[in-house]
């Protein structure tokens, strides 16, 4: 092959590679690096008693990918008016089918002592207040690790709060 031909293609070889990464429809990664959407649905009590209680909260995860994903772990922190509550991280392996929806279950576990403490941030409230932030670590194919923040706040009604005193045996 002659020399002056070799820079040529050389070149349109490079321009054809720049074009397809450009797109990325071209090796169909357009699907693939789309952010799983995370969504909160559900929050119960599921065990109470004078040494804590036992909280189970439910997200949604929906993945638009055409490849499965793997959720790693959640981070988590959980404030009630303003005063820590719960804050650590759930190691938790699952695989999020390419194309659907799954439910994530984060279970846990609050000591009385810390109950005990934010309860007494209730006192004069009508109704407190709870702000709850989770990161959802995914490892994501040709991306790697992408966290995907969940943020909900709102007030709980103090109903809802007694209906927890109670099963918790707690008097007020």
């Amino acid at each position: 092959m002659p020399r002056r031909i070799l820079p040529t293609l050389h070149g349109a070889c490079l321009l054809a590679v720049a074009l397809a990464l450009s797109s990325c429809s071209g090796f169909g990664l357009d699907d693939v690096v789309r952010q799983p959407e995370v969504d909160i649905v559900g929050f119960e009590v599921t065990d109470a008693s004078i040494f804590g209680a036992k909280l189970l909260f439910e997200f949604q995860v929906d993945n638009p990918n055409a490849l499965a994903l793997v959720l790693d772990g959640i981070g988590y922190r959980l404030r009630l008016n303003g005063e820590r509550l719960l804050d650590g991280r759930h190691a938790q392996r699952t695989e999020i089918a390419a194309r659907g929806e799954s439910r994530i279950q984060l279970p846990v576990t609050v000591s009385f002592s810390d109950l005990a403490r934010v309860i007494k941030s209730f006192e004069g409230r009508k109704r407190p207040d709870y702000d709850l932030e989770a990161d959802f670590q995914f490892d994501v194919p040709v991306l790697g690790s992408v966290v995907v923040p969940v943020h909900e706040q709102g007030e709980i009604p103090m109903n809802r709060v007694r209906e927890f005193l109670d099963s918790a045996g707690v008097s007020r």
